[in-house]
């Protein structure tokens, strides 16, 4: 508890940042840092993403979903776009000619539940729809002749729309533990609507963004695993088709030697005949 500022659980997320990051580099630097970051970088590069993402989205339902990959990559589109447009929105609350106009609440704090927690979300689902998308080009090429009975369009949907759930309901929590209410923004001496925490939401956001972490963690440990699994698959498969492509080559020339052993026995026979009778012929009175 920081007693300067009296940060209870009625604490505001921007008073406390503010509180933490203006000691270490300044207000001046920050404010420069978020502007450059957050609102130009970060708004611009999501903003082109978010019209790619569109146009993936319009291709792939023209495309058809009875194939499953199109189905995986339709969900991946769409976890990805509702990532990018969050930030997006992020970057327009960082904006300091939007936090510090006349708007009634304080940006900074509406963004935490509007934009930073669910690009969170939309972020662990992507993540989790690429370790599955890796699984299934990982079967691809482990067991070609099955892949189809074991990823059906119907199963990918079904695992994707749990994993959108599972997600959804791993971030839920902070929903609970934190809400938007009045209160005192000390800096600009006034009050704005923003972030209030429950007596005890600091703990469940806390298991909120443990759960995060582990499910985005484990993401990558699965994506690693089914790579590496694919690339120890087509490194078999290529010393494989290298001893086939060698044997053929020998049991090519074996069955070629009893059509020439014919030849090579009558030019070795026939061919001392040939030159003597040429002999005798020349010697040969006419």
């Amino acid at each position: 508890m920081v007693s300067e500022r009296n940060y209870s659980a009625a604490t505001s997320l921007s008073n406390l940042c503010d509180f933490l990051v203006t000691d270490f580099v300044g207000a001046d630097v920050r404010n420069i840092l978020e502007m450059i970051f957050f609102v130009f970088l970060s708004g611009i590069i999501s903003f082109f993403g978010a019209i790619g993402n569109l146009m993936n989205i319009v291709i792939l339902c023209k495309q058809g979903l009875k194939d499953s990959i199109n189905i995986s990559l339709l969900g991946l589109a769409m976890s990805d776009f509702g990532s990018v447009v969050t930030l997006v929105w992020m970057s327009i609350c960082f904006n300091p000619f939007f936090r510090y106009s006349s708007i009634p609440f304080e940006s900074v704090d509406i963004q935490y539940l509007s934009a930073g927690w669910p690009h969170v979300c939309f972020a662990r689902i992507t993540s989790w729809i690429t370790a599955f998308i890796t699984f299934e080009r990982c079967l691809c090429v482990a067991s070609p002749m099955r892949v189809r009975q074991i990823i059906t369009p119907r199963r990918t949907t079904v695992v994707l729309i749990v994993i959108f759930l599972v997600m959804l309901g791993s971030v839920s929590p902070v929903y609970y533990a934190i809400h938007i209410s009045s209160f005192f923004h000390a800096s600009r001496n006034l009050s704005l609507e923003g972030l209030v925490y429950s007596l005890d939401g600091a703990t469940v956001e806390y298991v909120s963004f443990s759960i995060s972490v582990f499910a985005q963690l484990s993401s990558f440990a699965l994506v690693i695993i089914c790579t590496l699994t694919l690339i120890a698959n087509l490194l078999e498969k290529s010393r494989w088709r290298r001893s086939v492509a060698v044997t053929g080559s020998g049991q090519g020339m074996s069955g070629r030697d009893p059509l020439l052993d014919p030849t090579r026995i009558s030019f070795r026979y026939h061919g001392p005949y040939s030159t003597r009778l040429k002999q005798q012929t020349v010697q040969s009175p006419l």
